[in-house]
C-alpha cells in the first residue's frame, strides 16, 4: 500500500462513509482521504471532522467537469493513490417494458460513465506516480435478475467487465484494479425497502441476514492493503447466488 490519497466517491452514503473511516483506521494516517459528495455538504462535512487531515470535494461525477475538478483538487494536496468509486443510484424502480430514456440515462451516467472516466483520470494519475489500487462498488445484481432493476443491472454488470479491463491494461503500470459486489446493504439507499421484500431477499440468503456497511469497507480494505489481488469481483451477498 501506497502512501498517499485515497479518494472515496459518494462518501456520505452508507458504504461510502464506513469505506472511508476504515481506512483512515487501517492506515493510520498513511492515506489522508479525499471525501466526495454530491449535494450533502453538511454531512460530508461532519465526516471529515472525524477524519483528522481529510477533505471534502463536492460535485457531480456524471459531468465532465465534476470529474476533473475532483481530479484537480486531490492532485493539489497530494498524489493520489487509492480511487474507491462509492457513489451510485437505484432509482428510479422501472421493469423492462416501462424503462424511460431519462431514467436510463441517468443510471449509466452514475453508476458507470462517472466510475469509467474517473477509472481513466486517476488512473492516470497513478501510473504516473507509481502505482495505486482502484476499487469499484457493484452489486450483486449484476449477476441476478430482479423486476424493476433492468438499468441498474446493467449498469453493474458493466462496471464488472470494466474492472476487469482495466485491470488487465493497467496492472504492468502497479495499479490494482478490483470491485465489490454487496447483495443487501443497510444504507439509506435500502432503508425505504418494504418488509415483505426484505423477508424475500433474506429467504434467498444463504446466511439468512443482511449485510452491513463495515463488512463491504472490509472488503474494500483487503483489495487496498493486498497488493497480489487484480481484476477481481468478491460478491458480499452472504450467498445471494448460491
Amino acid at each position: 500500500m501506497k502512501d498517499g490519497i485515497a479518494v472515496v466517491t459518494g462518501a456520505t452514503g452508507g458504504i461510502g462513509r464506513a469505506v472511508a473511516l476504515l481506512i483512515h483506521e487501517r492506515s493510520r494516517a498513511r492515506l489522508r482521504l479525499a471525501l466526495h459528495c454530491r449535494g450533502n455538504r453538511i454531512a460530508a462535512e461532519e465526516l471529515s471532522r472525524r477524519i483528522p487531515g481529510s477533505f471534502v470535494v463536492s460535485g457531480d461525477l456524471a459531468d465532465s467537469e465534476g470529474r476533473q475538478a475532483l481530479l484537480d483538487t486531490v492532485v493539489e494536496q497530494g498524489a493520489p493513490t487509492v480511487l474507491v468509486n462509492s457513489a451510485g443510484v437505484d432509482k428510479p424502480y422501472e421493469p423492462g417494458l416501462l424503462i424511460r430514456e431519462e431514467s436510463f440515462d441517468r443510471i449509466m451516467a452514475v453508476n458507470l460513465k462517472a466510475p469509467l472516466f474517473l477509472m481513466k483520470l486517476f488512473g492516470k494519475a497513478m501510473t504516473g506516480s507509481g502505482g495505486g489500487s482502484i476499487v469499484n462498488v457493484t452489486s450483486v445484481l449484476a449477476r441476478q435478475a430482479l423486476t424493476g432493476a433492468a438499468a441498474y443491472r446493467a449498469s453493474k454488470a458493466a462496471l464488472e467487465a470494466l474492472t476487469k479491463q482495466f485491470a488487465y491494461e493497467l496492472g504492468r503500470s502497479g495499479v490494482r484494479v478490483n470491485a465489490v459486489a454487496p447483495g443487501f446493504v443497510e444504507t439509506p439507499l435500502t432503508a425505504d425497502v418494504s418488509e415483505k421484500i426484505r423477508a424475500d431477499i433474506r429467504s434467498r440468503t444463504a446466511l439468512g441476514r443482511f449485510a452491513t456497511p463495515e463488512a463491504v469497507a472490509e472488503a474494500v480494505w483487503q483489495f487496498i492493503e493486498n497488493e497480489s489481488i487484480n481484476g477481481a469481483v468478491l460478491p458480499i451477498d452472504g450467498g445471494m447466488n448460491l
